[in-house]
């Protein structure tokens, strides 16, 4: 066994990022980019840098959209007339004009705080400049307080054709002490209205392990989710970041502990998904991702299993281009000042990738799916996965975490509860123990702050086997 459980709600590779801070690296910064260069496929990730609240247990967030009326209506103005803008500018290089868009997905914060005029400006700015594979998914991510009957049927009709929704949960008093901005009925309600619209593909985020979640909750969440005839569920184990109102609630004993992630109610928790799934007729396809047939998330192929470029645009966002991981300020108006200056918005960078790296990432991701294809491998990088990590995947077959069935090398069942210990054996030693790191990416979000952490200890803590 390995020495300690790794559980990352996502991962990015490579983990670290840097400032750009002056003008000289953000010179080589978009040279290394190559942006008049052909592009390919790539996806695109449209942040909408809002929420109405803060989840207690949220650790992403900064900016909230006011209570009132007109002024949550002219921030929203103010924001997508400069992502309209940035898009633009964008499609006007060869790297993204001449590529094909494969999967946009808008999210944020909260995506679904558009009104309808701001969806209409994107969606019209996406079909007018840039190439939509005919296939392109087209991901709405929201909140369900957010849909109306004629937002519904706006969305329906347009080239959005997916809607990612944040459930949570079905019961009031475990969204009550997660600090939803929603109630369990308006996911319910929104839903529907999505249904009768005529858009079929929606999916679910559920999380569980909540304070105070039991067995009866989650079986109740169930029964709901098969009468709402779901077709893609993701689901995700309740994290208590350290320093949020949640862990302060948790510590002061207003609020109840959750339970270990090791512990016999999360493995039951667990068990009850896959039951679910199997009686639902979802497939496990992915790490934490159950969908019927044909309703699998594109996006995710072409990020994750494709490895394709990604153009991230607005505050928060992060971009992989050109073998090298980006990231824009979380600060709206330091965005929308550099797009309307005709600045770089990016402020943070990777380093570009080696193709060693670049292998390395590719396995990573890949092995999100539980499989790495061997003829797939040799397409992408003209040599075979078993020779350029020999050492690494002999050991894991060893140890009884993947076996190779000539075709496939596949994770086992043992395997897939270790899945994330797994794939930290791929990270480059480089990556280990990473100080300067903690000290960089003041502008970035937190969303890469625990890759950060994890880089930053010890490989032995995580990889040692006892």
């Amino acid at each position: 066994m390995y020495k300690n459980r790794c559980y990352m709600p996502f991962i990015l590779y490579p983990p670290d990022m840097y400032d750009v801070s002056d003008g000289e690296s953000e010179n080589n910064l978009i040279k290394s980019l190559s942006l008049e260069s052909d592009g390919t496929d790539f996806v695109m990730y449209l942040s909408v840098p809002y929420c109405r609240v803060c989840c207690k247990a949220c650790p992403y967030f900064v900016d909230l959209l006011p209570m009132n009326k007109g002024k949550s209506q002219d921030l929203l103005d103010r924001y997508v007339d400069a992502l309209v803008l940035d898009l633009k500018r964008h499609a006007a290089t060869r790297r993204w004009g001449n590529a094909r868009l494969r999967g946009v997905y808008i999210g944020g914060g909260t995506g679904s705080l558009l009104e309808i005029t701001h969806l209409d400006k994107i969606l019209t700015t996406l079909t007018r400049y840039f190439n939509l594979a005919k296939d392109c998914e087209i991901t709405l991510e929201g909140n369900a307080k957010d849909f109306t009957k004629e937002k519904a049927v706006y969305i329906a009709d347009s080239i959005i054709n997916r809607i990612s929704l944040g459930a949570q949960s079905f019961q009031p008093e475990v969204l009550r002490t997660v600090g939803s901005p929603h109630k369990a009925q308006q996911t319910i309600d929104s839903i529907r209205m999505l249904q009768d619209a005529g858009l079929e593909h929606i999916q679910l985020d559920m999380m569980y392990n909540m304070p105070g979640h039991t067995l009866a909750h989650w079986e109740k969440d169930f029964k709901v989710l098969h009468e709402l005839g779901i077709k893609h569920l993701t689901t995700y184990l309740y994290r208590i970041t350290p320093g949020t109102r949640q862990e302060a609630l948790i510590k002061s004993g207003k609020v109840a502990p959750v339970a270990d992630a090791e512990s016999v109610l999360v493995k039951d928790m667990q068990a009850m998904i896959g039951q679910f799934a199997a009686e639902a007729g979802m497939r496990n396809y992915m790490h934490e991702h159950y969908a019927l047939p044909g309703f699998e998330s594109k996006y995710n192929h072409w990020t994750m299993k494709e490895c394709v470029d990604a153009l991230g645009i607005g505050p928060g966002a992060y971009s992989f281009i050109n073998q090298r991981r980006t990231g824009i300020s979380k600060s709206v108006d330091r965005y929308i000042d550099a797009v309307q200056n005709g600045d770089s918005t990016f402020t943070t960078a990777s380093i570009q990738l080696t193709p060693q790296l670049s292998r390395q990432r590719y396995m990573i991701f890949n092995l999100l799916y539980y499989r790495i294809d061997k003829a797939h491998y040799r397409k992408a990088w003209g040599t075979e996965c078993r020779e350029d990590f020999n050492a690494i995947i002999n050991g894991l077959i060893l140890d009884g975490f993947m076996q190779d069935n000539g075709a496939e090398l596949l994770l086992t069942l043992k395997g897939k509860s270790w899945l994330q210990n797994i794939m930290l054996e791929f990270f480059d030693d480089s990556m280990w123990e990473n100080s300067q790191a903690l000290r960089q990416q003041q502008s970035s979000w937190a969303m890469n702050n625990h890759m950060i952490d994890i880089s930053a200890a010890k490989k032995s803590f995580w990889l040692d086997k006892i």
